[in-house]
């Protein structure tokens, strides 16, 4: 969680993670998994949900920033692919009344919003009320 916050952060303030950041998280959750299971295949699963949107960020590199795919490996990494999938899953559902809002109502179509928030309400949700 305290690593969702920073990136929630820094994503708000300069819309950018940095890259030794995420790196460093990557580190911390493959020795953490490493730790508990050994070498497998389970890293991999982990990290999935942000490999794939990492390569969607590079198909739609207007759209969706190469940030949010390593924070999602490296979230994934720490807390496993369940909680990595519910990461992404609850940060778009939370996201759409948001950028809803944004286009539609204020018609504000240019607007950037940082996806690390979203990310972390969904994992905030999930602790308070799953």
């Amino acid at each position: 969680m305290i690593f969702l916050a920073v990136c929630s952060g820094l994503d708000i303030r300069f819309r950018k993670l940095p890259f030794w950041f995420l790196l460093l998280g990557m580190v911390v959750g493959t020795v953490l998994e490493f730790c508990e299971n050994g070498i497998g295949e389970t890293l991999f699963w982990n990290v999935l949900p942000g490999l794939i949107l990492l390569l969607i960020s590079f198909l739609l590199p207007s759209q969706i920033g190469g940030g949010d795919g390593w924070m999602l490996m490296a979230s994934g990494a720490i807390t496993g692919w369940e909680d990595s999938l519910l990461l992404l899953e609850g940060g778009l559902l939370i996201m759409f009344p948001v950028a809803f809002f944004w286009t539609v109502i204020r018609k504000e179509r240019k607007k950037a919003l940082p996806f690390a928030p979203f990310m972390l309400a969904a994992y905030l949700y999930k602790l308070i009320l799953l």
